[in-house]
């Protein structure tokens, strides 16, 4: 895919993770080396955490000792990474921590991350500035039952990874009849869009199965 991860740590989870068998969780660290280069050692940090919970890998075995005490209590602080964010070179949408939050380790996969709700376009269902939950194993979104049906009456709440703007959140179904992802909001300003599969500059990155704001 020339996503092979390079970050030393990284190459470590990946062996370690195929030992394990989870050979689609280490197929996905090919992935996450777009969003972790080097210097977002923090990023890297989290994400090793992450794994090493949820596999039984010894993280001293990934990292060192002084990661083995990052694992211990039922709360992690974890990075929240900025939605309009994007790489300058490839337009990508890129991991940048704004902040850091306390969530039970129970939401925090090795799959999953914490973002921030930065428009309105899905208002009052998620509000601007909710934290979200994401998580990159569930791919795919709901296939619309009913053509004629507006898609934010089937759709889920996906984010997506869009050239040029970054991490967009949207009520996204799949039309199997044209191969192509149906984008809604339900703010009526924010037109819906039409997305290929497979089209360049648009990826899927995972369903939003976790939202914590102020009602």
């Amino acid at each position: 895919m020339g996503h092979e991860v390079r970050h030393p740590m990284l190459a470590r989870l990946k062996l370690a993770l195929q030992a394990k068998g989870a050979f689609k969780a280490a197929r996905r660290l090919d992935m996450a080396a777009i969003y972790y280069p080097e210097e977002n050692e923090a990023g890297v940090r989290s994400l090793v955490l992450r794994h090493c919970r949820e596999y039984g890998i010894a993280p001293e075995d990934i990292a060192g000792e002084d990661l083995v005490d990052s694992l211990t209590g039922g709360v992690s602080l974890t990075p929240v990474f900025a939605m309009g964010s994007t790489h300058p070179r490839t337009g990508c949408w890129r991991l940048t921590e704004i902040e850091r939050i306390a969530l039970s380790a129970r939401l925090l996969g090795p799959s999953r991350f914490v973002t921030r709700m930065d428009s309105r376009a899905l208002e009052p269902r998620i509000r601007l500035g909710a934290y979200l939950v994401v998580d990159t194993a569930q791919e795919l979104p709901p296939t619309a039952a009913r053509p004629g049906l507006a898609p934010e009456a089937e759709g889920a709440a996906f984010a997506l990874d869009l050239k040029g703007e970054g991490l967009l959140v949207r009520l996204t179904r799949y039309d199997a009849d044209h191969d192509r992802w149906e984008l809604a909001a339900l703010d009526r300003s924010v037109p819906p869009m039409v997305v290929p599969r497979g089209a360049d500059g648009c990826r899927l990155v995972g369903r939003v199965v976790w939202v914590a704001q102020e009602f």
